[in-house]
């Protein structure tokens, strides 16, 4: 044990001084700490189809990562996904939608 570094003292009237000693608390904000990607909430209305896609598709990354797989992370693989097939169709300009998606899909 360490020695008493004043002997006048007891331990427990040290011990009572020692807890009315201010303690520095470090501040943070409350919560999970910052990602180092920031992402945002947001909300969508999908389809019961759309829906149903995205869970297939989760499910398959999910298997193929060996991990679950969050719908976000779903949705932004796939967003990147369009994305590239987005910047191979720039030489045509389809005008409809379904001039598009086929494109997109074909």
């Amino acid at each position: 044990m360490a020695p008493n570094p004043n002997p006048k003292k007891s331990a427990w009237v040290q011990l009572y001084e020692a807890r009315r000693v201010p303690v520095q608390v470090m501040m943070r904000s409350p919560g999970r700490p910052a990602a180092p990607i920031p992402r945002r909430k947001v909300g969508v209305t999908l389809s019961q189809g759309e829906i149903s896609e995205l869970t297939v598709w989760q499910e398959r990354f999910s298997e193929l990562l060996e991990r679950k797989v969050s719908v976000g992370e779903t949705v932004g693989i796939l967003t990147r996904i369009s994305t590239a097939r987005w910047n191979r169709l720039m030489e045509t300009s389809p005008k409809e939608l379904v001039d598009l998606v086929e494109a997109m899909i074909g």
